[in-house]
This record gives C-alpha cells, sequence and structure tokens, in this order.
C-alpha cells in the first residue's frame, strides 16, 4: 500500500462519523498490546484552548530534553499533523505501516476516523518510546475515544462553555459533567474553569479522590502566541508543567518558542510595496470569537475586514453578532465541507449588524480571499478551521 492509498482508506471512513463507544477503539488497542496503557501522557480536555495549552506543554517538555508526542486534532493542512514527536510529523512510511499492518482489523472493530487516528498516535507514540505524550480530547471527555487512557500524569481541562450541545448536555454544568469524565481515581488534576464548571469538576474529582489544582494568574513570562488568552492558556500549561518538576528555565523557553499556527496568527503579506496584516483564527464558537473579537480591539484599535465561513451546526448567529462589531467589510463564503452554513444563509446573518454594501458574497474561500487582498485593508479569516485552511492554501502559507 502507498501513502496515498492509505490516506483515502482513512478519509473513507468518514471524518465528521460520531458514534461514541469505548469498546470499539478498547478492542481494538487490546490487539495492539494496549500502548496507550506504556506511556507517561497528560490528557487535555475543554472548549477552547486545549491546542495551544498541548503546544505550550510539549514544547516545554522538549526543551527540557525529552522526547514528547503530541495528539491534536482537527488538522489545518495535513493529516499528519496531528501525530507529532518533538513537533515533527508522523513520516509518511509509518502512517502506510499501521494502515496495512492493521486495515482488517480496523474494518472488523468498525473504527470511526477519529478513534483510528487516536489508536494509530498510541501506537506511534509507543513505538517510538516517548517520554510524554500529551493528548488532546476530541470531542467531550467521558465517551472520547482518547478517554481509554486509564492512569494519566495529569487531566487537565482548560475551560468550559456551550458548545456541541447535541451530544455533550444544553448547560456547562452537564458539559463540565462530559469534560470531567477524563479525571481519573488518584489522580492530579489542572484546570483554568471556574463558577458552576469547576464546583462541576470538584465535585467529580472529590469522588473519585483526585487532587483539584486551579490555575491562577502567575507571573507574566513572554509567550510567542498572541492574544490575552494566550496568558491564561500559557498559566495553565505552566501549571501543569511545574506539577511535572520541570525546572522553571524550560518553562520559560518552551513558553517563549511554541509554535501553533492559526491562533490569533498575525502574518505579514506585501502586494504591490504595501504591507498587509493577516490574522487567522480558528475561533469556531462564540467563547471563541468573543476573544477573537476583544484580540482584535487591542491589536488593530479599528474594525477590520473578515473573511468568513461557518458550519451549520455552530451556533453560528451568536458568532456573527460577536464579529460584527469589529468588522468593516466582510467577505463570505462556505468551506468546502458537507456541513458548511451557506452563503445566502451568512449573508442573511450579517446584515442584522452590518450594512449591505460592506458584505460580500464568493462561491469559494479562494476568491473571497483574493477579493479581501484587492481592499489592501487588513484582514482576518475565521469561523472555522476549515475556512482558515482554504485561506492558507490560497496565500501559501504554512
Amino acid at each position: 500500500m502507498k501513502y496515498e492509498q492509505a490516506l483515502k482508506y482513512v478519509e473513507n471512513l468518514g471524518e465528521f462519523r460520531c458514534d461514541f463507544d469505548l469498546t470499539r477503539i478498547g478492542n481494538f488497542l487490546e490487539n495492539l498490546g494496549k500502548p496507550q496503557d506504556k506511556i507517561k501522557i497528560i490528557h487535555v480536555a475543554g472548549t477552547n484552548g486545549k491546542g495551544s495549552v498541548c503546544a505550550y506543554i510539549s514544547t516545554v517538555l522538549q526543551k527540557a530534553g525529552y522526547r514528547v508526542g503530541l495528539y491534536t486534532s482537527p488538522h489545518l493542512l495535513d493529516i499528519r499533523e496531528r501525530l507529532q514527536i518533538n513537533r515533527k510529523k508522523i513520516p509518511r512510511k509509518y502512517f502506510t505501516e499501521f494502515i496495512t499492518r492493521y486495515s482488517l482489523p480496523i474494518t472488523r472493530y468498525h473504527l470511526t476516523y477519529f478513534e483510528l487516528l487516536t489508536a494509530m498516535a498510541f501506537w506511534y507514540f509507543e513505538r517510538e518510546r516517548v517520554d510524554f505524550a500529551v493528548i488532546e480530547v476530541g470531542l467531550g471527555g467521558r465517551l472520547d475515544a482518547t478517554n481509554v487512557i486509564k492512569n494519566p500524569l495529569v487531566s487537565v481541562i482548560t475551560n468550559i462553555s456551550l458548545e456541541h450541545t447535541q451530544y455533550l448536555g444544553n448547560t456547562v454544568s452537564k458539559i463540565a459533567r462530559e469534560k470531567a469524565g477524563i479525571i481519573k481515581n488518584n489522580s492530579f488534576v489542572v484546570t483554568g474553569t471556574s463558577g458552576i464548571a469547576l464546583q462541576t469538576i470538584k465535585k467529580i474529582a472529590k469522588i473519585k479522590k483526585a487532587r483539584v489544582i486551579v490555575s491562577k494568574k502567575q507571573k507574566n513570562y513572554e509567550t510567542s502566541l498572541f492574544g490575552e488568552h494566550q496568558k491564561q492558556n500559557a498559566n495553565l500549561a505552566m501549571g501543569v508543567c511545574r506539577l511535572l518538576d520541570i525546572p522553571e528555565k524550560y518553562i520559560i523557553d518552551g513558553l517563549q518558542n511554541t509554535v501553533w499556527p492559526a491562533r490569533f496568527d498575525i502574518r505579514q503579506l506585501k502586494i504591490k510595496n504595501e504591507k498587509l496584516k493577516i490574522v487567522l483564527d480558528v475561533a469556531h464558537n462564540p467563547s471563541g470569537i468573543e476573544v477573537l473579537k476583544d484580540s482584535i480591539k487591542k491589536y488593530f484599535r479599528k474594525k477590520i475586514n473578515f473573511v468568513f465561513g461557518v458550519l451549520a451546526d455552530k451556533d453560528y448567529k451568536e458568532m456573527i453578532k460577536i464579529i460584527s462589531s469589529v468588522g468593516k467589510n466582510v467577505f463570505i463564503s462556505a468551506p468546502k465541507n458537507e456541513r458548511a452554513l451557506s452563503v445566502e444563509t451568512t449573508k442573511k446573518e450579517f446584515i442584522k449588524y452590518i450594512s449591505q454594501k460592506n458584505i460580500f458574497v464568493f462561491n469559494d474561500i479562494k476568491n473571497a480571499v483574493k477579493s479581501a487582498i484587492k481592499k489592501s485593508e487588513d484582514f482576518c479569516a475565521t469561523g472555522s478551521v476549515y475556512t482558515v485552511a482554504e485561506a492558507m492554501r490560497c496565500l501559501k502559507i504554512q
């Protein structure tokens, strides 16, 4: 089997098939010798900031001289971004080897797309003898495929707000219960939550005799990622690394050198001797868009243009309402995804807040980006990971 065939095999499983049941992946991993039980794991859940916190922790551990596995989702440009060791993507040959060797049991156990990649991560990290593996939850926590982890070194819950309510529940308390499902008996939990979410986590932790460490504002070390929210993410990562007894000098070095694309990611683009600032941000729910709005106010101090595309199963009405307050011109398109919200519906929402003469509709993200560039003004691509990925391809940004 060639890499392209292996990739096609995985894609044919359907990225958006959700079937929450740990039996399938549990049985499959038993077939593999339970690799997840043989590695030291930091398990990270939460609504927003999971990826950034994972990136911070893995970079700090790498700076401290460790070999670190990092499993995150979704990817931007390449599926192999999801599985990294010391921030290098899994080689194509190992990706292909896994699919070639295990395609029959994958089919027999009816693994989903996410279950397969999760199993591949455990297999790859155990095979390569990583010192630590930082594992990001896909959706929720309790029934997420990553929750086959039995004894993590530490469980991390970043923050909690309403998201995926069709799967996780329609209140913060219900969602907190789902995310707190990653807490294991007699373990450590580091969290950045507050209010009812924190209360819920503490109740569950008490039952499981787990110690809860609440991330508090600490000395603000310089971070490489922009945005006020990144200080909170860095504080959380700092708390985890201190719990793991990582020396302070490596924590400082790691926070200053973390790379995590498309999270209030400001790039410079030179057009006809003019320099444009382009913000790439994968915010895809109201709380993420709220943070983006605040960051734009702080860093730009004016309204800017947006390239916007969103998925229909998100709270797009609230997202559009929030982002419109800092929007000047909006270039709308639908990302290439079966769940994408139509441009007609997206425009209808924006018209409530922005004059129709400042709203432009396009048949794809590429043309929306090209038109935004022609305005010779700073702009931000946001609304979905898929929107940002298409914008990056158009701009030839890695």
